[in-house]
């Protein structure tokens, strides 16, 4: 079904109401912010490409029914919320520094952070890496230690991070990440705001 003919069935047959009380009934909870009834008749009729989510949340406060209940069984079933990037997306989404290093991007490239698993092997090591350096922008990482031991470079300084500890730093700043042990990976999460790519 159609998120337009749902959006519709519900009004019609459920609440039972026009399409003009419909719309004033969001005017009454809404104000001077609720959708225009021009806009109303253009999305039951699927005359709009993308609703915003803006307008689904005033359109299911309006029928009474939340925005998972509106969308579940439609062409637009999933949530309007969240990301979810499934693992079997994220294949082939790997930045390989070397056959020590390497990135696994967690995060979906809609949004405006990025994050990433960073798995260092034994003796790996990343390439020195420096964000841009910009006026409005303050590039920032956060580290998250999930197994072993990494040694975090930041401007010339030294910090080992374990298991469980977390380090931030303005990522405008040259740093790499090593891991010292001989014989055990070293995992992190990485997540850097805003992204740079």
């Amino acid at each position: 079904m159609k998120l337009h003919e749902k959006i519709r069935n519900i009004r019609k047959n459920v609440t039972k109401l026009s399409l003009k009380e419909f719309h004033e009934k969001l005017v009454d909870i809404f104000g001077d912010r609720a959708l225009t009834y021009y806009s109303l008749c253009r999305v039951e009729k699927g005359r709009r490409d993308s609703i915003r989510l803006r307008s689904l949340y005033q359109i299911s406060t309006g029928l009474g029914v939340s925005l998972k209940d509106l969308t579940e069984g439609t062409d637009k079933e999933g949530s309007k919320l969240v990301s979810i990037m499934r693992r079997k997306d994220r294949a082939n989404n790997e930045y390989i520094y070397n056959g020590k290093a390497v990135a696994e991007i967690l995060s979906s490239r809609a949004i405006r952070f990025l994050a990433m698993e960073l798995v260092l092997r034994p003796s790996g090591a990343t390439r020195e890496e420096q964000d841009p350096q910009e006026e409005n922008n303050r590039f920032e990482k956060l580290v998250i230690m999930l197994q072993g031991e990494i040694h975090v470079y930041v401007g010339g300084e030294n910090h080992l991070i374990k298991k469980g500890d977390s380090l931030s730093f303005a990522s405008s700043i040259a740093h790499h990440f090593e891991n010292h042990s001989q014989n055990s990976k070293a995992r992190c999460i990485i997540v850097q705001s805003p992204k740079s790519y």
